[in-house]
């Protein structure tokens, strides 16, 4: 049963039910009028009736019981007008009793036939005897009324005609009832589909209406307040969450977000968002809240899982390979400062094993099970890597993904992000940096919203800081704040026999991926890759291991033929060498092919086989030893 018909007297009772059996409507009809019936669709709708339907006096109880809308019945216009037209004429005195919609109908019909009538609506309970005493004084040849008047007056032994409902009126009444429920089902499921969003959600939600009570909490809710759904409704939302930030926020309909509010021992994250109406009086707000510890530990697992999908570090000590006791006693350095979370700065060529340190530092020690970010400094412009570390909020700025983005500072929290090339980071986002680093705190570009961050910071460099500092390429605050801990990794040329035993290592392995026989490598070769520079470090003599491999099974292959660039330190016939320093002589070397190039500073490198900032460096010399020699000519 959806639909209850509650009828004030049996005729219209049966009529509706013999509807219901023929039509298949979800209702079922009763009897009742007035207080009978007030207390049948109570019943019925305890039994689960969603829809009341009636008439005249019994609808309009009902409706003030029960504070429920009821669909009325119509009485029958053609019945009415057929009966006034041929049973009355202009002599005949019309009583018209009945509430308003009874007079509304009835009265129109008289007033265009040319009737004598009286209307006397019945309004309230108390002023029914009276307005039947004052229609009788009135000495009426007929009343027409409703089932209420109708049977009063038949009970006095006056004329009467009862105003009836039709087959069609009461079929009417139905299909109205229908498009109700239809309409009603619909609502019912969209709120129980919005009730299970919510339950989904992480977050406790309730609604509050603008006397600051709440009017619908989800299941998160009930169990982060520790209350019953039923013991909450209704409550004053102060009553749980005391904030002045909250308060004001209510009282002027704005939204207010991350607001902090102690709860129960626990601690709260609250947002406000106002729900705007077109009726101020109807403006009513969500409250969100979750506790804060939570929130911290779901950010560890999504950590977890980006740290799981490519955010980590791949070598550990046991990687570093090495034989001289200047390389031994580095490595000891460094697991030693692996058992902090102090910052770390790294500096050494180009090549060296910057990166490998780092994250043999970051496995070996307590932030091992969180990630490890890895970001070259050199290889995004200033806005680029600025977005990067940082995130946006969405729409931050044009072309910006709509759902904003997370920067590689939240990525790193309670692990290490690894800055590498620090040097060339621009000065203005280095100061973005050293804030970050003092405050433990990030925001997002184009966000007001503050993020905590705990992050170990381990940055690298190819240059002298020193003289970056004094260039004013590298703040000097920056320097400090991440030099608490610092490494020095020497060149390989300074590492003595280590470049035998990484060629060696550098080719088995490669043999081994190609699924070749390792070869055996003449003395003579050991030999000369001991008194080889090096410039590229491990990173060139691993890419002289590949070529090796590969060209060695040509019939007297002769080393020369394999050796990288010449060596920056062989003589040179086109310089007078006499009474010149080695770096005067490697930085004209330089300095010829770079005009041998045309001034393309990657050419020279890639000839040179030494990367680009060495170049720079070297022209910096050269330039330098230029003005002192015209300077000593004057």
């Amino acid at each position: 049963m959806v639909i209850a018909f509650i009828a004030p007297f049996e005729q219209i009772r049966i009529k509706a039910q013999s509807i219901i059996d023929t039509s298949n409507y979800p209702a079922k009809a009763f009897e009742g009028d007035l207080h009978q019936g007030v207390k049948a669709a109570r019943q019925a709708m305890e039994n689960g009736a969603k829809i009341i339907i009636s008439r005249g006096g019994t609808a309009r109880m009902i409706r003030r019981e029960l504070n429920v809308e009821v669909i009325e019945v119509e009485a029958s216009v053609q019945r009415t007008l057929a009966y006034i037209h041929k049973e009355t004429d202009e002599n005949t005195r019309i009583a018209v009793a009945g509430y308003a919609p009874l007079i509304n109908l009835v009265e129109p019909i008289c007033t265009i036939l040319s009737r004598t009538y009286r209307c006397f609506e019945l309004r309230e309970k108390l002023s029914f005897q009276e307005r039947m005493d004052n229609l009788v004084t009135w000495k009426p040849d007929v009343v027409i009324g409703d089932a209420v008047a109708y049977q009063w007056v038949k009970s006095k032994g006056l004329n009467a005609y009862l105003i009836e409902s039709s087959m069609e009126t009461i079929v009417d009444a139905f299909e109205r009832a229908m498009l109700v429920y239809k309409n009603l089902n619909r609502y019912i499921h969209a709120e129980q589909k919005l009730s299970t969003v919510l339950d989904c959600t992480r977050d406790g939600a309730v609604l509050v209406n603008r006397q600051g009570r709440i009017e619908e909490i989800n299941r998160q809710g009930c169990e982060i307040l520790a209350h019953s759904r039923d013991k909450i409704l209704g409550t004053a939302i102060a009553d749980f969450f005391v904030s002045s930030e909250l308060d004001r926020a209510f009282q002027k309909g704005k939204d207010a977000r991350n607001m902090i509010v102690p709860y129960r021992g626990d601690t709260l994250a609250l947002d406000h968002i106002s729900i705007s109406s077109n009726d101020f009086n109807d403006n009513s707000s969500v409250v969100l809240f979750q506790p804060v510890q939570k929130i911290q530990d779901t950010g560890n697992v999504i950590r977890k899982k980006l740290t799981e999908s490519g955010f980590y570090a791949k070598y550990s000590f046991s990687s570093i390979r090495y034989k001289c006791q200047k390389m031994k006693r580095l490595v000891e350095m460094a697991e030693q400062y692996s058992k902090t979370t102090c910052n770390i700065m790294i500096v050494g060529e180009t090549g060296t094993g910057k990166e490998l340190f780092a994250q043999s530092i970051h496995n070996a020690g307590q932030l091992a099970q969180g990630p490890f970010v890895a970001v070259n400094c050199a290889a995004l412009p200033g806005n680029l890597l600025e977005s990067e570390l940082f995130g946006y909020a969405p729409g931050a700025f044009t072309g910006a993904s709509k759902s904003g983005k997370i920067g590689l500072f939240e990525l790193a929290h309670e692990g290490t992000l690894f800055l590498d090339e620090l040097t060339e980071m621009d000065v203005f986002l280095q100061a973005k940096l050293l804030r970050a680093l003092q405050t433990g705190e990030i925001m997002r570009i184009g966000d007001n919203k503050v993020v905590p961050i705990k992050v170990r910071i381990i940055a690298t460099t190819n240059k002298i800081p020193q003289e970056e500092i004094h260039h004013r390429r590298l703040r000097a605050d920056l320097f400090y704040r991440l030099n608490v801990l610092d490494l020095n990794i020497p060149p390989l040329r300074e590492r003595e026999g280590d470049a035998e035993l990484l060629f060696l290592n550098f080719l088995e392995k490669t043999c081994v991926q190609r699924k070749v026989s390792t070869p055996h490598v003449p003395t003579r070769v050991l030999k000369q890759l001991q008194h080889y520079s090096w410039p590229g470090n491990v990173r060139e003599l691993e890419n002289f291991a590949e070529k090796y491999a590969t060209l060695q099974s040509l019939p007297d292959l002769e080393v020369p033929q394999l050796a990288p660039a010449p060596l920056l330190t062989e003589p040179d016939m086109d310089f007078d060498t006499d009474e010149k320093s080695l770096d005067e002589i490697i930085a004209a070397k330089v300095n010829k092919i770079y005009r041998l190039e045309n001034g393309n500073i990657t050419k020279t490198a890639q000839r040179l086989a030494i990367d680009r900032n060495t170049v720079k460096r070297w022209l910096v010399k050269s330039e330098k030893g230029d003005k002192a020699a015209r300077m000593s000519g004057h």
